[in-house]
């Protein structure tokens, strides 16, 4: 009976596993969205050039931000580990470049549904077919 409780132990184990840079866990729930903040890390493996703090927050069902120029709201969904941003709407200030291109970028991103991958370190990287936002953990005050 130990034999089997060593084996089942060791097999729970087996099942988590690590590449060093994912962590899967075998677990059913991935973290929550709601209540998060986070500032925008790189876009398509760049970092942001934007003059403003590119960030987005994420409420029970909404999603909020600013994209290095303008701000933006909308809302969200999630199924099976896919985020889906609805409705967006900005503010439509011009700002000098390379501002309006990050923008444009992190709106092409949310603009489809993108797979969402919770890194090791705790980020949290959106990838879709506009590409790749890797987004780390804000613990600063909110926005107003």
């Amino acid at each position: 009976m130990r034999t089997i409780l060593t084996i089942a132990a060791a097999a729970t184990l087996a099942s988590c596993a690590h590449d060093g840079t994912t962590m899967t866990t075998g677990a059913t729930s991935p973290p929550t969205l709601a209540g998060t903040q986070w500032t925008i890390a790189s876009l398509n493996g760049a970092a942001p050039a934007a003059q403003r703090k590119a960030e987005i927050r994420f409420s029970e069902d909404r999603i909020s931000g600013n994209a290095g120029c303008n701000s933006f709201g909308g809302g969200y969904a999630v199924a099976d580990n896919v985020m889906t941003a609805t409705r967006l709407v900005s503010t439509k200030m011009a700002c000098p470049e390379p501002g309006m291109a990050q923008e444009s970028a992190v709106f092409e991103i949310l603009a489809q549904p993108v797979t969402m991958t919770w890194q090791s370190d705790g980020s949290l990287m959106l990838n879709g077919d506009a590409g790749t936002m890797t987004l780390t953990p804000d613990s600063s005050p909110s926005s107003p």
